[in-house]
């Protein structure tokens, strides 16, 4: 893949501080993606049963919500390694419009703009009631 092509896609992200270029957020995601591809394929419980406690029901539950976190962070590296493949990297997948440079550096894998974000969790809070 061309750095070029992905210097394009991350246009503005550049003036921060956090994140020089495409390559390097690439090589960011491909990090994380790579750890998390070890702890899901890794002998063993996900978790230390002796911090879950005496419940014996407890701990596969546990696991099982932890591996399902893994898979849906995985699935979000995934989806941010295709949008820089794709030119799409930093543009929020509801409106369209640019994801803050400072968010797509506390998590290179965001999708939703700060706006975007809040009124779908809002919505998720509302129907949890």
């Amino acid at each position: 893949m061309n750095d070029g092509i992905l210097l394009q896609t991350v246009e503005g992200l550049g003036d921060s501080p956090f994140v020089s270029s495409g390559g390097q957020i690439r090589e960011m995601l491909q990090g994380e993606k790579e750890e998390i591809c070890r702890e899901i394929l890794a002998d063993g419980p996900l978790v230390d049963g002796a911090l879950v406690g005496d419940i014996e029901n407890t701990a596969p539950e546990i696991e099982l919500r932890y591996r399902g976190g893994l898979e849906d962070r995985l699935r979000a590296i995934n989806d941010a390694q295709d949008r820089l493949a794709d030119g799409h990297f930093g543009e929020c997948q509801v409106c369209g419009g640019p994801i803050g440079a400072q968010r797509l550096a506390a998590d290179p894998a965001a999708s939703l703009c700060i706006n975007c974000q809040k009124a779908i969790e809002g919505e998720m809070t509302f129907r949890t009631m």
